[in-house]
C-alpha cells in the first residue's frame, strides 16, 4: 500500500512538474572568430577593447597642438610562430579629423541627443611615439616577434585642433589591422 501511494505521489509529482514550466524563446546567442593564416592571433581581450580617455576642461585647451595625458593601451598576439614570420606592424584606420587628418574625428558616440566635443581628436601613438595617422597605411614601429604571447604598446590622447574646445562627448573608432614580416 505504502508503495503503491509513493509510485502515486511520484507519477502526480513528475505529470505536474512538466506542466509547470512552459518553454519560452530566451534570445539569440552570437557566436563569432576567425581563422587566420598568419603568424599569430589577436588575444580576444584586446581585439575589441575601449580606452577610456577620461573627462578634461576645455579651458585646458588653449592652442591648437595642445594635448591631454597619454593614455597607454596595448594590444596582445598569441600563439606567434617565430618560423612564419619575424616581426610584427599595426595600422589605425577610421574617419579622420576635418583639420588635422593624423587624428581621428570624435563623434557624439551611442547617446541620441549627446553633443560632439569640436576642437580635438583622438591620437594614436606607437611605442616609439610616432603618430599613427588613421588613414591604414601608417604602420608602428616593427617589434621583433616571439614565440607564444607578444605585447605592444600604443598611447592615445585628445589633441587638441583650434584654440579652443567646446564642450561635448568625445568618441572615436579606429579599426587595426596587423603586418607581418
Amino acid at each position: 500500500m505504502k508503495a503503491s501511494f509513493l509510485l502515486a505521489a511520484t507519477t502526480t509529482l513528475i505529470a505536474g512538474l512538466s506542466h509547470a514550466a512552459p518553454t519560452v524563446n530566451g534570445g539569440t546567442v552570437h557566436f563569432q572568430g576567425e581563422f587566420v593564416n598568419a603568424a599569430c592571433a589577436v588575444s580576444s581581450d584586446t581585439a575589441n577593447q575601449t580606452v577610456v580617455l577620461g573627462q578634461h576642461r576645455t579651458a585646458k585647451i588653449t592652442k591648437a597642438g595642445d594635448y591631454t595625458a597619454n593614455v597607454p593601451f596595448q594590444i596582445k598576439l598569441v600563439d606567434c610562430d617565430t618560423e612564419v614570420s619575424k616581426t610584427a606592424q599595426f595600422a589605425f584606420s577610421g574617419p579622420q579629423d576635418s583639420t588635422d587628418a593624423t587624428l581621428l574625428k570624435v563623434n557624439s558616440g551611442p547617446s541620441a541627443n549627446a553633443v560632439a566635443a569640436k576642437g580635438v581628436g583622438v591620437e594614436i601613438l606607437d611605442s616609439k611615439g610616432s603618430t599613427l595617422t588613421p588613414d591604414g597605411t601608417a604602420f608602428s614601429a616593427a617589434q621583433t616577434l616571439i614565440d607564444g604571447n607578444n605585447i605592444f604598446n600604443f598611447i592615445a590622447r585628445y589633441k587638441a585642433t583650434a584654440a579652443t574646445a567646446t564642450a561635448g562627448q568625445a568618441y572615436a573608432d579606429a579599426n587595426f589591422v596587423v603586418n607581418y614580416n
